[in-house]
């Protein structure tokens, strides 16, 4: 392809002061060099024979290799193969997006151990709150207490008192009917009691007289109930000074042994009694004190 040139090659995008500088520049230039007339260069500045005969200049035309490979050190080519070959995980990301990215396993890991069976901790001790209080509750209302028991009478249980002085070994036996009040306020629930034993000892002595045992029985929540509890009344001793002896002889015995009962003085008895409380419901015994003071002993 053949370029023409001009005499003269103007800028178009030069500014004005430029051109007139320009243009001085160039005819003093075209005069002290001549020599350039024979420049091949288009754009030199030169006064053109017209008589002369122009050689074309000719552009060659960059063709492209056949082979898509590139020249081995090429600089496009280390490019390429650099990317091609750097793997995923390798590539530049962003560091606050590799930040979250590496701590969402440790957060699932975290949510995995706050929870149990399916729900959070928080939900689990509250939940756990609630069923204590219920069971609280409950408990409350349905756990049995001890009723508490307190001594009306004693009755005479059929047959006659015996008292035996006249050998060596003195000894008295009766049997006796408690008449008790068992006061169930306590309890919401009717409380199941399998037996009630009773022990009866001397306050002075503290020596032990008598033993019973009542039946079951079913005390009504929220009021008193009367409970009727069989003794026997046995003691015996070797010693003719013997201070429990003594005392149940003089409330008792003396009313036997002589022909005028009434006109000897009685004494009184000053007992404890000393129940365990056998109650459905729980394993264990319970176990409660009874004072009484001036029991008259029953002789008919």
């Amino acid at each position: 392809m053949a370029l023409s040139s001009s005499s003269d090659y103007e800028d178009p995008y030069a500014k004005c002061n430029y051109k007139k500088w320009r243009a001085s520049t160039v005819s003093n230039h075209n005069i002290v060099n001549n020599d350039r007339a024979n420049s091949y260069l288009p754009y030199s500045h030169h006064q053109r024979d017209p008589n002369q005969k122009t050689e074309p200049l000719y552009i060659e035309e960059y063709s492209a290799p056949a082979s898509t490979t590139l020249g081995m050190g090429s600089m496009l080519q280390d490019n390429m193969t650099d990317q091609i070959n750097m793997r995923p995980s390798q590539q530049p990301q962003i560091p606050d997006y590799n930040d979250k990215m590496s701590t969402l396993p440790q957060m699932k890991k975290r949510k995995q151990k706050k929870t149990c069976c399916g729900l959070r901790y928080r939900t689990v001790a509250f939940n756990s709150l609630i069923f204590i209080a219920i069971i609280v509750v409950i408990w409350y209302f349905v756990w049995p207490r001890i009723p508490e028991m307190r001594l009306d009478d004693v009755d005479n249980r059929g047959g006659s008192i015996q008292v035996v002085t006249n050998t060596t070994k003195k000894s008295m036996s009766a049997s006796w009917l408690l008449n008790m009040t068992a006061d169930n306020s306590a309890n919401w629930v009717p409380t199941h009691i399998k037996a009630i034993d009773v022990s009866i000892t001397d306050d002075k002595t503290m020596q032990t007289f008598g033993n019973g045992t009542s039946s079951s029985m079913v005390l009504a929540p929220r009021t008193s109930s009367i409970v009727l509890i069989p003794v026997d009344i046995y003691y015996a001793s070797d010693s003719a000074n013997d201070s429990t002896f003594q005392d149940l002889y003089n409330a008792c015995g003396v009313q036997v042994t002589s022909n005028m009962p009434f006109e000897n003085q009685q004494d009184v008895l000053n007992i404890t009694l000393h129940l365990t409380y056998h109650i459905a419901g729980i394993v264990w015994a319970s176990q409660r004190q009874v004072p009484f003071t001036g029991l008259i002993c029953p002789t008919n």
